[in-house]
């Protein structure tokens, strides 16, 4: 069920999309430094920024997401060791207190 809703979703934000580009096809013109420039539709500027911004995005929390990967081996590799400690631990004869 949740994989058709997110199909549905994923051909309704292509249409949207598709029908975007098909209203807005004049053409623009970017400046960039050094005097390059580009002349194109809107919509293929306007999907590059987007590009662009989700590609800055992943970059910048790829530090987060590698801290936090560490930080899970690490947990991973204490919780064997207790793990292994319960197992001897259990594994000790009783002796008598008295």
């Amino acid at each position: 069920m949740k994989r058709i809703f997110y199909t549905v979703l994923a051909i309704l934000v292509l249409l949207i999309g598709i029908a975007f580009a098909i209203l807005n096809r004049q053409s623009v013109e970017l400046n960039y430094y050094f005097g390059l420039k580009w002349s194109g539709p809107l919509s293929m500027a306007l999907l590059a920024a987007f590009a662009f911004g989700v590609v800055a995005g992943y970059i910048a929390s790829l530090r987060t997401v590698v801290r936090m990967q560490r930080q899970l081996v690490q947990a991973r590799k204490e919780i064997r060791q207790i793990e292994q400690e319960v197992i001897n631990l259990r594994a000790l004869p009783i002796k008598d207190v008295i």
